[in-house]
């Protein structure tokens, strides 16, 4: 530990149906740097269909909390209404934060004198690389980019002080995607301090081509609730969801590729560029079903 001040930190993680998974993550959170008596750990129990409460109870710093309403945020909400901590530190149960996780994730909101910390996410692939993990791993959690350019953060590895809720308020718990977005952006909106850490990191492992079109269909669905947020109408909004359904701009995409040092994305450029295409599409379904649900329920 450095010489910042220490704060008491509760860390939690909605679940939903990950028992294997969350089993890992909760012996990486038992072997932090931190001291032990300065943090707790709230699982919150999404309604899953398996016994969490089997992978909890192994652990002696871990209370389970439940969720009855299906959605992330939801159980978040939850977890945030059982802590007691001075910051909030949020994480997913596919997560592995490293030992010394919260330790940095504190010591940079002190020593940044900042109200809210986006930690860094790094990738880990399964022993053949899939074209959609390489993918996934280049366009989701680009947290320090989001947070530089946007001003926006991801729960999946996030670090708020209490009092930025009780000023801003909870997670939009209706939301099944795009609720930390949204909810970040609402905060540094009204002043709050987001800042980036790269050494509060967390593994996390990239998806197979299945998990990732669910993933992408999931945030799609999310987004236009986003956008209007940020004052775009329904209209341009699905004029713009049509127009994505053309084939990415192959001199973009080499852009993005060229950003990253895994040299496999290059040398199947055309074949990832395909599955560019075909994620796209599959979060464009996802939005037009959000806007066809809000033209229905406005009639």
């Amino acid at each position: 530990m450095n010489d910042c001040r220490v704060l008491y930190v509760s860390v939690i993680i909605p679940v939903y149906n990950d028992s294997k998974r969350l089993n890992k993550c909760l012996q990486s959170l038992e072997n932090q740097s931190y001291p032990k008596e300065l943090y707790e750990v709230i699982v919150v129990d999404n309604n899953s269909s398996e016994n969490i409460k089997s992978v909890t109870s192994q652990f002696q710093q871990v209370k389970l909390g439940f969720e009855a309403n299906r959605g992330s945020y939801a159980a978040r909400n939850q977890g945030i209404a059982l802590a007691k901590g001075e910051v909030f530190a949020f994480i997913d149960s596919d997560c592995i934060p490293v030992p010394q996780w919260i330790e940095s994730g504190v010591n940079t909101l002190e020593s940044q004198s900042a109200d809210l910390v986006g930690g860094n996410v790094k990738f880990t692939f399964s022993p053949q690389k899939s074209l959609a993990e390489l993918y996934d791993s280049i366009t989701n959690m680009q947290i320090k980019k989001n947070i530089e350019n946007r001003k926006v953060s991801k729960t999946a590895n996030l670090f708020v002080r209490k009092d930025v809720f009780d000023s801003v308020g909870l997670f939009p718990s209706h939301l099944k995607s795009g609720g930390d977005v949204i909810w970040t952006k609402k905060a540094t909106d009204a002043n709050f301090k987001l800042v980036y850490s790269p050494s509060a990191e967390v593994f996390h492992p990239a998806r197979r081509l299945i998990p990732l079109m669910k993933k992408q269909y999931r945030v799609g669905g999310g987004q236009p609730d986003i956008w209007l947020e940020e004052g775009q109408s329904l209209k341009q909004i699905f004029i713009n969801c049509l127009k994505s359904f053309r084939p990415p701009s192959a001199r973009k995409f080499w852009k993005l590729t060229s950003q990253t040092d895994i040299e496999e994305i290059r040398g199947k450029f055309m074949s990832m560029l395909l599955i560019a295409w075909l994620c796209e599409t599959t979060t464009n379904l996802g939005r037009l079903n959000n806007i066809l649900k809000r033209t229905i329920t406005s009639k």
